[in-house]
């Protein structure tokens, strides 16, 4: 019988590679998904009602925007 030989450092090699190359993927997804679960989607205003005690012409009359108004002719 003929002994086993040790296996080469290339297949090692080629296993490391492959494991950081998987890491690196899954941090890139992870970063990508982070960024669309927390991206700021914008300020909406809702015609709901004021909370009890509220004035209804005082609710929406002291709001102040910086957003741009849009005309549409």
């Amino acid at each position: 019988m003929r002994p086993t030989s040790l296996p080469s450092h290339t297949d090692s090699s080629v296993i490391g590679i492959v494991i950081v190359l998987v890491l690196l993927t899954l941090a890139g997804l992870g970063f990508l998904l982070y960024r669309y679960l927390c991206h700021n989607k914008g300020a909406y205003r809702t015609t709901g009602e004021p909370a009890p005690g509220e004035d209804c012409d005082l609710a929406h009359g002291d709001i102040v925007t910086d957003e741009k108004k849009e005309y549409f002719i």
